[in-house]
Formats: structure tokens, C-alpha cells, sequence
């Protein structure tokens, strides 16, 4: 039967962060994730009739994306992530509740505004630049260990700054409603 043209749309918009950022994990580029992004929502349209539901489509959307980005990233011969990485990205995102809210990534984009430049530097090395800790810890001349020690503090630093975010915030989104 599939879904009708506006469920489509509908669920693909409220879906868009975690799309746009399952293709920009693999691109590294946002600007060409969201092109991607428009792709998948016209491929979706198009292959309609044969998406039962919102978690079909869910599912099929993150896929189709992951194809796209990876085909993109070959025919630019660009160094794609590994596939194990891809996998367990996957997992998360396929898992509404492991993303997080749109209010969540507001408030840990926040939290980074805030971290310093090391800080900063080290997040982008890792996740934007796709830099392995090995290759991070010779940039900085320190060990592997350091890295790995340093990327954990930084973690457990922006998950306790999102909470706290979120807990003086309960109407997020809506600034200076802070108390």
C-alpha cells in the first residue's frame, strides 16, 4: 500500500538531524550531507509505494543515505569511514532514543561553544577530520594513551554539561528561559 506523499515529508523532516548527520559523518561536509538529505527525500517519494511505515522509512532513509554518502565519497576518492564505524553509527541512529531530542543536540552544541581550543581542536581531529588516535597523538606529540584519556574526560564533560543543559532548561529551544 506505502505512505501517503505528506507522511513522507512530514516523518523525513522530523527525521532530517539524524539523516543529515548519518551522510555528514561520512562526507564530512555538511552542505553536501544536506544535498544528500534532499536526495533521499525525492528517492523516498518516489519509492513510496513500497514503504509500509514510519519505522520502514526511518530505517530505509538512514540506509539509503549511507549508500549515497559512500558512493560519493569513492567517486570523489575521498577516505570513507570503515565500515565497522559505519555499522555501529548505524546502530545508534537507528535508535531514536540514542540521538537525542533536537533540544539535546542544541544544548551539546552549546556545550562545545564553550569548551576551549585544545578542546575543540582535539573534538575536530577526531570527528570531523576522521583522524585515528594514533595519527591525533603524532600531530600532538603525545601518546596514544593521552588521546584516548583526553577524548574520554571530554565526553563524560559534554554528556554532564548537555544534562545540566537540559535540566535548567525544560522548555529548551526558547532562549533565556534559563532560570
Amino acid at each position: 500500500m506505502g505512505m501517503e506523499p505528506d507522511a513522507v515529508v512530514q516523518l523525513l523532516l522530523r527525521e532530517r538531524v539524524r539523516v543529515v548527520a548519518a551522510a555528514a559523518a561520512i562526507v564530512r561536509d555538511v552542505h553536501t550531507a544536506d544535498d544528500l538529505f534532499q536526495q533521499v527525500v525525492l528517492a523516498a517519494l518516489e519509492q513510496r509505494t513500497q514503504i509500509k511505515d514510519a519505522g520502514h522509512l526511518r530505517a530505509w532513509a538512514l540506509r539509503t543515505v549511507r549508500h549515497r554518502a559512500i558512493d560519493l565519497t569513492r567517486k570523489k576518492q575521498l577516505r570513507p569511514l570503515s565500515t565497522e564505524v559505519l555499522d555501529l553509527l548505524e546502530a545508534e541512529w537507528g535508535d531514536p532514543a540514542g540521538v537525542g531530542s533536537p533540544e539535546q543536540v542544541e544544548a551539546l552544541r552549546r556545550c562545545v561553544g564553550r569548551l576551549g581550543p585544545p578542546a575543540r581542536d582535539l573534538l575536530h581531529m577526531k570527528y570531523f577530520d576522521g583522524l585515528t588516535a594514533v595519527v591525533i597523538a603524532g600531530r600532538l606529540r603525545r601518546s596514544v594513551d593521552a588521546v584516548y584519556q583526553s577524548l574520554s574526560r571530554l565526553h563524560r564533560a559534554l554528556r554532564d554539561c548537555v544534562e545540566r543543559e537540559m535540566a535548567r532548561s525544560p522548555v529548551s529551544g526558547l532562549e533565556g528561559n534559563s532560570p
